[in-house]
């Protein structure tokens, strides 16, 4: 008697697609081009001085206008991406920056040169909030770190690489070959006769221009509504998080938990003290190696490029270890809070042991020190961010960010009057005593709620969500 065996078809397993790469890809260049299109403007300071006749604080005022107009709107910037998306907030903060990056070029005194860096500043407001926004839907939890270092690398790798990038344009656009094209061309002769430093901010508008056409034609706000996104890409960046994640909105009592939360209030004194330490990288280290060392801002290229360099690396290296802590303990505090503590008590340290520096070489090396330990808790930092931001990532983001820069909007102007009244020295000290302020605010910090958490019906806990990959 014959019988018949009835085989269960076996279901292939499918393979997630890889579309959030592309996702991060975007981010990653959108965040080296903040970087980049903010720093430009150091390696041209001198001849931009010169030709405006601007002093030392003069210069520091129109450095510090965009971090004040960058810190007063990322509330704004960060709750458009939360009610609105962040595909159409993105695109309306890139296309403003970069018209107010190319007009930069067209400023014929102090007034009309602070006026475009503020305009800059309110342009470039919630881009990171509108970043943080995107991570919270395209990325799994469980690379929240890693990302926030990948992220945080190439915004730091843009300011370093900036003197580099913009010296080259401007050798570029002040050669006799360029000049003399220019001028046979009809309608753009009267650019062959403008300074390198105006058409180096016009190109630098342009290359934003770029971006946004191939932003704008390929990215959605969620991942379900892009094409190529299989099920297991879904599910898999689904996987361990709190629901409520997708849509649109912002209820008005999130506003109240968002200002009486003390982690967030905690993570913005972080971000305020730690931004006025870092920001000399950004702003007058190409000064005090003239003024201290000797070295010119052309031979000093180099040395300006290391610190972010090395601080792109930690904040890489940061990202991927926290994220390797929190999941082998499960302490989520711990596994966040111990690359920042660490790495702004050794900035601190560094900051400190600059002025005993006898070289160029020993300065660079503890600045490259001091820059890399900062990021080192970077990553670590951003995670917690989005993690007690949830699905208002973008506007707690923002709220920390207009706090955070306030530090970087009063440092040039601040540490212009100190260096120029009390010497480099002392301004170092006070920079080691704002990361030491910075590592302390941990103790208030606690990643492990998001802040509208008691606005919400208690949820059932899910296991990953407390698990050290979180």
């Amino acid at each position: 008697m014959n019988s018949t065996l009835t085989e269960t078809p076996v279901v292939p397993v499918q393979s997630p697609t890889r579309v959030r790469y592309g996702v991060m890809g975007l981010l990653c260049s959108l965040s080296f081009l903040t970087y980049f299109d903010r720093v430009c403007i150091m390696r041209a300071s001198s001849d931009i001085q010169k030709e405006l006749v601007l002093s030392d604080e003069q210069f520091g005022l129109v450095l510090g206008a965009f971090w004040f107009a960058y810190a007063l709107f990322e509330i704004p910037g960060g709750w458009m991406g939360d009610r609105y998306g962040p595909r159409v907030t993105l695109l309306r903060i890139v296309l403003a920056w970069s018209l107010f990056t190319a007009l930069s070029g067209t400023a014929v005194g102090f007034l009309s040169l602070l006026a475009c860096r503020f305009l800059f500043g309110v342009g470039e407001a919630g881009a990171y909030p509108n970043m943080a926004s995107v991570q919270s839907r395209w990325l799994p939890v469980k690379s929240r770190g890693r990302a926030g270092g990948l992220l945080w690398l190439c915004a730091r790798w843009g300011g370093a690489f900036s003197p580099l990038i913009f010296g080259v344009m401007l050798r570029s656009l002040n050669a006799p070959a360029f000049r003399e094209t220019v001028a046979g061309i009809p309608g753009l002769a009267a650019l062959s006769q403008a300074s390198a430093w105006r058409l180096g901010f016009m190109a630098s508008g342009l290359i934003g221009l770029v971006w946004c056409v191939v932003f704008y034609s390929w990215f959605r706000d969620n991942p379900s509504e892009k094409k190529g996104v299989n099920q297991a890409e879904l599910d898999l960046i689904n996987a361990d998080r709190k629901p409520g994640v997708r849509g649109h909105g912002h209820e008005p009592k999130i506003w109240k938990a968002l200002f009486t939360c003390p982690s967030l209030w905690a993570m913005a004194g972080l971000y305020i003290c730690g931004s006025f330490g870092w920001s000399f990288f950004v702003s007058w280290m190409p000064r005090f190696l003239k003024d201290v060392h000797g070295v010119t801002y052309e031979k000093s290229e180099l040395m300006s490029v290391m610190p972010l360099f090395c601080g792109g690396l930690a904040c890489l290296t940061g990202g991927w270890l926290c994220d390797i802590v929190v999941r082998r303990t499960g302490w989520k505090r711990m596994g966040r809070g111990l690359f920042p503590i660490v790495g702004c008590s050794i900035a601190a340290a560094a900051m400190y042991g600059i002025h005993f520096a006898q070289t160029p070489m020993q300065a660079s090396i503890l600045m490259c020190i001091a820059a890399a330990a900062f990021d080192f808790g970077q990553a670590a930092n951003w995670a917690t961010i989005v993690d007690i931001g949830g699905k208002y990532a973008g506007s707690a983001t923002g709220f920390i960010n207009m706090v955070g820069n306030m530090g970087n909007s009063i440092q040039p102007y601040v540490g212009a009057f100190i260096f120029n009244r009390l010497g480099w020295n002392f301004l170092f000290v006070v920079y080691a005593l704002a990361f030491l302020t910075a590592a302390a605010m941990w103790i208030f910090i606690n990643p492990n709620r998001t802040f509208y958490e008691h606005t919400e019906p208690q949820e059932v806990p899910n296991a990953s969500l407390s698990s050290p990959v979180a």
